[in-house]
């Protein structure tokens, strides 16, 4: 009876011994502080790019000129498409004027030939890819031009105009 009674007392001092350990290390830790956070994000275009024939498919050659004004993130293409299957393919300089290092999203583009029947398809890369741009670094942003048309009655693809824009994150 003396053992089981020594066995009980034992148990009981340690439940005890590990309830005040628990309570020991189970406090609240309160921080206070502030986080001041500096830099600068800018990402543009650093001047007018250049545009190239990369297929041309009848007697015309295609051609393509940009208009990107320095320390802007919209650049303009004028294009002339004569021949289903033509192709113009554009570069235009991009320039990271910021400390922080960007990474390439997405592009938005808009052109003048509106509507699901459009047709021309445009596509637009960055050089970097998925990569970011280091601050102060360089890139290029990639504008393909194609004219898609297999109906029967082609529309005017001639002096056809297209606004790009160039959308960047912060790259973590």
């Amino acid at each position: 009876m003396k053992k089981k009674n020594g066995v009980m007392l034992g148990l009981c001092i340690a439940v005890a011994i590990v309830a005040i350990a628990y309570a020991a290390f189970n406090a609240t830790l309160n921080v206070n502080g502030t986080i001041n956070a500096t830099g600068t994000f800018s990402v543009v275009f650093s001047g007018n790019g250049s545009c190239t024939a990369t297929t041309k498919v009848g007697a015309d050659t295609p051609t393509g000129t940009v208009t990107a004004t320095a320390n802007t993130t919209t650049a303009t293409l004028s294009t002339s498409l004569y021949t289903p299957g033509d192709v113009v393919t554009c570069t235009i300089p991009v320039k990271n004027n910021g400390n922080l290092r960007a990474k390439y999203v997405s592009s938005t583009v808009s052109n003048s030939l509106t509507g699901t029947s459009s047709p021309i398809a445009v596509t637009v890369s960055s050089s970097t890819g998925t990569n970011a741009i280091a601050a102060s670094g360089t890139s290029n942003i990639t504008v393909v031009i194609k004219y898609n048309w297999t109906g029967t009655t082609q529309p005017t693809t001639t002096n056809q105009t297209f606004t790009i824009t160039a959308n960047y994150n912060q790259a973590i």
